[in-house]
C-alpha cells in the first residue's frame, strides 16, 4: 500500500486538500480526526462586570473539503508567449497564413525566415514558444526547417588537445560576444540547480561558428566534455504547420463548462466560490475553501474516467476546483478541545503527535504548518460579520504570529510533546452556537521512505455561548 496515497476522493480524482502547502493539485494528502478527543463542556466564571457566561465547544469531523481558485493563465500556454499579429516578424507572415489555411512548404527557406522562426526561443537554450494569434485566433505552428543544435557529449572527455578546451575558471570570463555566452551557457551545467542543456538555432550565429573553429571541449563542473554538434531537417523539403490552440492546450487541462455540469453540481460548485472558511488564514491568496457534508453524486460522473483532472468555468471564468473525501484514521495526530476552567467564553486547543494513530510507522520530528496561527486560526461568522477568535496564550508553540515568510506558522514536536492554544471569544458575541472551522497540516518520517509522509488536518467546531 502507498502511504501517501492516503486522500481518496471522490469518482477517482485525487485532490489536496488546501492551498495552505505547496501541492500540485492532483497531489493526494492525508486528512484525519481523533476519534477519542471530540470534547463538550460548560465553563462559568464572571465576565469581569459580575454577569456569569458559559461556553460549550465541541470537536466535530469534516466530510469533505473542496478548494476552489482561478488559476494562473500561464498553467498551460501563457499568455504572454502569444505574440499578436502586429509583432510578427514580416518573413513569417505569409509562410504562417499559407500553414493554417493547408500548410507551407519550401525547398529553399530564406534566411530572413529562418531568424523569424529563431524570434520565437525565449530561452537561451533555443525553446520554441510558436504561439500567434491571426485574425483573432490563436494558433501554435510547428516549423520543420534546418536547424543547428549543440549539446556536450554523454562521457567526459580523454586525451584532448588542451588548446581546445575552453575551461570553466578563468576563460569564459574573456568571452566578447553575447552569443557565445548564450551558446556556452546553453550547453553547461550550473551548479546543482541549473543542468547542462541543448542549443537550438535555425540561424547559427556567426561568434558562434567562430568559436567552434576554434574550441571542441567546454569544462563545468562535471569535467572536460567534447562538444557535439548536428543540423535536424538538414535536406528539403521545408515547412510549417498550424494547429488552432483549444482552450485545454492554453490552460493545460481540458476545462469543463458549467453547461456540461447538472444543476446540482453548478449550484455546489458555486457556494465553494462563495466560501469565506478560510480566507483570513490564507493573506494573499484568493482561494476559497468549503466544507461540506455531502458532495452531489453528478460531481462522480464528471470526476470518474479521466486521464488527468479538469478546470470548470463557472459563469465566464475557468477555475481549478478540488474535492477530496476526508480519511480519520492515516495521521499519527490527537486533537483535543475543552473550555477554559478559569476564564469564560475561553477555550483551549490541544494538539499532540499520535504515532499509534497513522497508517503504518511514523517517526518524529512531526512537523505541523498553519496559514497565520498554530494549531489554527479560527473565527465564527454573525450576521455576515467574521469574528476572530484572538489566541490570548499558548504552550508548546512560539507564538500565533506567522513563522515563514509565506504566511505559514511551523513548529516541529517530538512523541510525547503537545502544543496548546487557549482562543477567547469575543465577549459581545450573543448566546447561540457558533460554527469555527479550523486547518492544520502536518508531515513526518517513515522508516526507509523518502520523501516524508504529508496530510492536512481539517476540524470544525461547534461553539455555544451561553
Amino acid at each position: 500500500m502507498d502511504r501517501r496515497a492516503l486522500l481518496s476522493a471522490i469518482g477517482g480524482s485525487a485532490a489536496a486538500l488546501s492551498g495552505c502547502v505547496g501541492e500540485t493539485d492532483t497531489d493526494p494528502a492525508t486528512n484525519g480526526t481523533d476519534d477519542e478527543t471530540n470534547g463538550s463542556g460548560d465553563g462559568r466564571s464572571d465576565d469581569g462586570d459580575g454577569s456569569a457566561a458559559s461556553l460549550g465547544v465541541e470537536l466535530e469531523r469534516v466530510p469533505h473539503v473542496v478548494t476552489a481558485y482561478e488559476p494562473s493563465p500561464s498553467r498551460g500556454i501563457d499568455p504572454a508567449h502569444v505574440v499578436p499579429e502586429s509583432g510578427i516578424p514580416d518573413a513569417l507572415r505569409e509562410p504562417l497564413a499559407a500553414a493554417r489555411d493547408g500548410g507551407f512548404e519550401t525547398d529553399d527557406p530564406s534566411d530572413a525566415l529562418l531568424a523569424a522562426v529563431d524570434e520565437f526561443r525565449v530561452y537561451d537554450r533555443g525553446e520554441l514558444k510558436p504561439y500567434v494569434e491571426l485574425d483573432g485566433m490563436r494558433y501554435a505552428f510547428d516549423p520543420t526547417l534546418p536547424t543547428f543544435t549543440a549539446e556536450l557529449a554523454d562521457e567526459e572527455a580523454e586525451g584532448y588537445d588542451e588548446d581546445r578546451v575552453l575551461r570553466e575558471a578563468g576563460q569564459r570570463d574573456d568571452l566578447d560576444s553575447a552569443a557565445v555566452e548564450t551558446f556556452v551557457d546553453a550547453l553547461t551545467a550550473c551548479g546543482p540547480n541549473v543542468a547542462r542543456g541543448e542549443y537550438r538555432r535555425c540561424v547559427r550565429p556567426d561568434a558562434v561558428a567562430a568559436f567552434l573553429d576554434e574550441y571542441d571541449y567546454l569544462e563545468d563542473g562535471r569535467g572536460v566534455t567534447r562538444i557535439r554538434t548536428d543540423v535536424e531537417n538538414a535536406d528539403p523539403p521545408y515547412g510549417i504547420a498550424a494547429s488552432e490552440l483549444t482552450e485545454g492546450d492554453a490552460w493545460g487541462r481540458p476545462v469543463v463548462d458549467e453547461s456540461e455540469l447538472d444543476a446540482d453540481l453548478v449550484t455546489f460548485f458555486e457556494r465553494a466560490l462563495a466560501s469565506e472558511h478560510r480566507a483570513p488564514a490564507l493573506p494573499g491568496d484568493d482561494r476559497s475553501q468549503l466544507y461540506a457534508a455531502d458532495v452531489p453524486d453528478a460531481y462522480e460522473a464528471v470526476a470518474a474516467g479521466r486521464d488527468q483532472p479538469v478546470y470548470y468555468r463557472i459563469d465566464g471564468t475557468v477555475y481549478a476546483i478540488l474535492v477530496g473525501e476526508s480519511r480519520y484514521d492515516r495521521l499519527p495526530v490527537s486533537v483535543s478541545v475543552e473550555p477554559s476552567e478559569d476564564a469564560s467564553r475561553r477555550f483551549t486547543l490541544t494538539v499532540a503527535p499520535a504515532p499509534e494513530s497513522a497508517d503504518g510507522d511514523a517517526e518524529g520530528p512531526y512537523t505541523f504548518t498553519s496559514r497565520g496561527a498554530l494549531p489554527s486560526a479560527l473565527w465564527t461568522f454573525r450576521e455576515g460579520e467574521r469574528r476572530t477568535l484572538d489566541i490570548v496564550e499558548t504552550e508548546g508553540v512560539e507564538g500565533p504570529r506567522p513563522t515563514r515568510s509565506d504566511g505559514q506558522a511551523l513548529e516541529s514536536l517530538d512523541a510525547g510533546d503537545e502544543m496548546t492554544a487557549t482562543y477567547a471569544v469575543p465577549s459581545d458575541l450573543p448566546a447561540g452556537t457558533y460554527a469555527s472551522r479550523g486547518l492544520f497540516g502536518v508531515s513526518w518520517n517513515v522508516p526507509g521512505q523518502t520523501p516524508s509522509e504529508h496530510g492536512m488536518y481539517p476540524f470544525e467546531l461547534a461553539l455555544t455561548v451561553g
